[in-house]
């Protein structure tokens, strides 16, 4: 079976991903683009995972930027297996 990093990995190389607005806003602001988003799933990983109540598991990854810059994403997988990044940050 694949780990939860080399899945995530798999689907980001296919295109198969997506930022809410919210995650949008948050790379903006740090100066991230959605190159560093994949580096940092391609270079990162998995750090936590998070779950509120009965909610979709929530995967805590921190990895390198293109310019090497320490970034962390917090992602999850939709029930149509889409990666939905739900926030970016800097570390």
């Amino acid at each position: 079976m694949a780990s939860r990093i080399s899945i995530i990995r798999r689907k980001v190389a296919l295109g198969q991903y997506e930022l809410t607005g919210h995650a949008k806003d948050e790379m903006e602001q740090d100066g991230f683009t959605i190159d560093d988003v994949k580096s940092c799933v391609y270079s990162g990983t998995i750090v936590a995972t998070q779950r509120h109540g009965a909610g979709p598991r929530k995967d805590v990854i921190h990895g390198k930027a293109v310019d090497r810059r320490g970034i962390g994403v917090v992602c999850r997988l939709t029930s149509l297996g889409i990666v939905r990044f739900i926030t970016v940050y800097a570390l």
